[in-house]
């Protein structure tokens, strides 16, 4: 017993002895050679297609980037890098790392458009990804239990986690992208061509990494261009405004029908789409046996959650036709409103492969979650939040209903740091593109041209594009006549391929019109999977007519009759 103590005790001295002789302090992080491995393109298995390929290797970064505190022997996590190419181009193409947007969403979301552009351009671009931190198939961070359905069995795990969450910012993910581009394209580039772009292309929250990065690594600058596909500026943190900002877009929708007299507000009384909104409101939220929403067993609250879905270019003609039939509410109209009721269901994200909804959580709460006021307690914010949502045609009660209860465990979120909330200070003529949507339904109009404002100061080379008719993330919400091509794609490609980083903007009169008719093939496809018909107002055409002609007739055999009166 006493011999087994006595070599358990050396074991243990050497141990230490040797972990502290080869714990050597770090200036920075050494770069490695990089190893690319062969990987399937889809999350399916599938090796290639249309020669299209992709390679794949994990890097290791440390957990916390503090210069001052880096050793060999410090925490690591690995980073899954993955590359989409033309096969014999993979050397010579330029690189355009696609970042996606949310905090917790993996790059697997986005391999068919990967593959689609890749394969698009032949070659001469190469498409570069890298799941964030905690995210995918980095070393993943995730509930075993979703923390949005029992945020309660979630929490021994966040605690077992808190020195990962803590150290899981912004800042230290901006810091691996650094890195990550150091390995691929050498410290001074020398693995690529000076003839080879690399352009950082982030949607949506990934926009918000990405100036984070544009802001540490300001002094030495990596990148040719960025291309946000729609902004959130790093001044403008919003997350509980949500509801509020999708309630004006979806009134900015309803005043676009009242412009539309054609194919919208014909169908309503007054030709006034407005005004049938707040009746509809106003009627059904008293829920009385006479209204419509109470006959199906619902409410305006779950309906403004349903619509909430729906505020996408492709979906959204079908709302003004939804209230219109609300307030008619024949048997028809019931019939399609239960179809829409059980058709129109919440993107499944939580539990989904690769998503973090944890990472998600914790990153928002620390920097992306607005000030209420505290003063009053948080049940007093949340239930401003409530009422918030309460009070819109479309909400997703996401903030008051989620995002509050996981705040007042003040178990999640980290302390800011100095670059929260700043622009970057340093004078630069880096090329940047931003482009957004005029009806974008997470981001208002007013949130991007106050970046444009505000990062216009210090860019000479920032070009902002508006488009029209289009949602959130322009690459996949500006469809066009031209089926084949998608607007905010298009000004992305010609941006990347431009000498001087000019786009092309004859796509931006190709936008489809909102088809608030239902005529276009598109729209009685998704009239048929939401409303169980391909007949989005049912509104009897030829009754119309016939209706019409009777009382023109009724008119003139009146004015016949009254001169026969006359004349006896």
């Amino acid at each position: 017993m006493n011999l087994k103590w006595y070599l358990m005790s050396i074991i243990i001295f050497i141990g230490k002895y040797i972990h502290c002789q080869t714990c050597t302090s770090l200036n920075a992080w050494p770069i490695v050679n990089t190893n690319w491995s062969s990987c399937p393109i889809l999350s399916d298995g599938t090796l290639t297609t249309n020669n299209v390929y992709a390679e794949c290797m994990f890097l290791t970064v440390p957990i916390d980037w503090n210069s001052n505190n880096l050793t060999t022997c410090s925490s690591t996590i690995e980073i899954f890098v993955k590359r989409y190419f033309v096969s014999g181009h993979q050397n010579t193409s330029h690189h355009l790392w696609r970042i996606p947007g949310g905090g917790g969403i993996p790059i697997s979301t986005l391999e068919f458009e990967a593959m689609s552009v890749v394969s698009a351009l032949s070659g001469s671009v190469s498409i570069y990804m890298t799941d964030k931190r905690g995210v995918g198939r980095s070393s993943l961070l995730e509930c075993p239990k979703s923390i949005v359905a029992n945020l309660t069995n979630c929490l021994p795990f966040i605690e077992q986690n808190q020195y990962r969450l803590k150290h899981n910012t912004y800042t230290n993910t901006a810091y691996d992208l650094e890195y990550v581009l150091n390995v691929i394209m050498g410290k001074n580039r020398e693995n690529i061509q000076r003839n080879q772009r690399v352009i950082l292309m982030p949607s949506s929250q990934g926009t918000y990494l990405v100036q984070r990065y544009l802001l540490v690594t300001e002094n030495a600058e990596q990148v040719d261009a960025v291309i946000f596909d729609s902004i959130l500026p790093t001044d403008a943190t919003i997350l509980t405004h949500g509801d509020k900002h999708l309630n004006y877009v979806f009134l900015d929708l309803f005043g676009r029908c009242a412009q539309n007299q054609q194919d919208c507000a014909k169908y309503f009384e007054d030709e006034n789409p407005l005004r049938a909104l707040y009746s509809y409101k106003m009627n059904e939220d008293l829920l009385d046996q006479s209204s419509c929403l109470y006959l199906l067993n619902t409410s305006t609250t779950e309906l403004a959650n349903k619509m909430s879905f729906m505020l996408y270019p492709q979906t959204m003609p079908l709302l003004p036709a939804l209230i219109f039939r609300i307030n008619r509410c024949n048997d028809n109209d019931q019939r399609v409103l239960k179809h829409f009721l059980n058709a129109t269901q919440p993107p499944q994200q939580d539990g989904a492969e690769g998503f973090s909804i944890l990472v998600e959580i914790n990153n928002n709460l620390a920097e992306l979650w607005s000030s209420l006021d505290t003063s009053k307690g948080n049940d007093s914010s949340c239930e401003y939040l409530k009422g918030i949502s309460m009070n819109t045609f479309a909400s997703t009660h996401v903030m008051p209903d989620t995002y509050c209860p996981i705040q007042q465990t003040g178990r999640l979120g980290y302390p800011t740091d100095k670059f929260y909330r700043k622009y970057p200070t340093k004078k630069t003529q880096l090329p940047v593109l931003l482009l957004h949507g005029d009806m974008d339904q997470a981001l208002p109009v007013s949130i991007p041209r106050h970046f444009a404002k505000q990062y216009s100061r210090v860019n000479s080379k920032f070009t902002y594009i508006e488009l029209p008719r289009t949602g959130h993330t322009p690459t996949s919400a500006s469809p066009t006549s031209d089926e084949a091509v998608i607007c905010g794609w298009n000004l992305a490609i010609t941006f990347i391929q431009s000498e001087t980083f000019e786009a092309d903007r004859s796509c931006l009169k190709k936008i489809n019109e909102i088809d608030f008719g239902g005529k276009t093939s598109s729209t009685k496809q998704v009239a048929v999977q939401y409303f169980g018909t391909d007949d989005i107002w049912d509104v009897d055409k030829s009754s119309r007519g016939n209706t019409m002609e009777i009382t023109v007739l009724s008119y003139v055999f009146g004015i016949i009759f009254i001169v026969i009166k006359h004349n006896e």
